[in-house]
């Protein structure tokens, strides 16, 4: 796991801790009623939509700089690292063919956050079980499996085929609970038409 792996696992740690620490702080330890978890849940989904915006818009600025050149923070110029070994300090030195998959992968990463921003904001409007947020886990399922595929595409061009099947897995996994998840919504709509 390189330095930007090991940054990105403490955040997320960090982010986990912090809301446990909010959510019980809003929330009060004695009040487990429904409109309490609710509330819980959309603090939450505001947290969460919050960081995968600045994210957005941060990838979005670093893609900008890398393609024109521009300064990036305390940096003179920004360098895309593709994978071991194979760093580029702008477009020209990269191979054409390589330089679109990365393209694709970075649309792919941004669709991705997109959908999941999506999917915070349904749960931030106390939606948290729809036909809608089905579609939106699925498509992070997808999402993951495309983007094993690109990876292998890309890793096949460089000659460095150091993959790990995790996404592939943890995508066909994510699709299968958004189809229990689907079954169980339809099972709970067919329910309350019968009573």
């Amino acid at each position: 796991m390189n330095a930007n792996g090991i940054i990105l696992v403490f955040l997320a740690l960090g982010s986990f801790f912090v809301f446990r620490w909010y959510s019980r702080a809003v929330s009060g330890k004695s009040s487990q009623n429904c409109q309490a978890r609710l509330k819980r849940i959309r603090n939450a989904s505001f947290l969460f939509r919050l960081f995968i915006g600045i994210s957005a818009l941060f990838a979005v600025y670093w893609l900008l700089a890398f393609l024109f050149g521009w300064p990036l923070f305390f940096l003179a110029h920004v360098k895309m690292t593709v994978a071991h070994g194979h760093v580029y300090g702008s477009p020209a030195e990269m191979p054409p063919a390589l330089l679109a998959w990365s393209l694709v992968k970075v649309g792919l990463d941004l669709a991705g956050a997109a959908v999941l921003y999506a999917l915070f904001s349904l749960y931030g409007r106390g939606i948290l079980f729809s036909a809608r947020n089905v579609l939106y886990l699925r498509f992070q399922g997808y999402y993951l499996i495309l983007g094993y595929i690109i990876d292998y595409q890309i890793k096949g061009m460089l000659r460095d085929m150091d993959l790990s099947l995790t996404p592939v897995f943890a995508g066909l996994m994510i699709i299968f609970i958004a189809w229990v998840m689907d079954e169980g919504r339809k099972i709970q709509e067919e329910q309350e038409l019968t009573v």
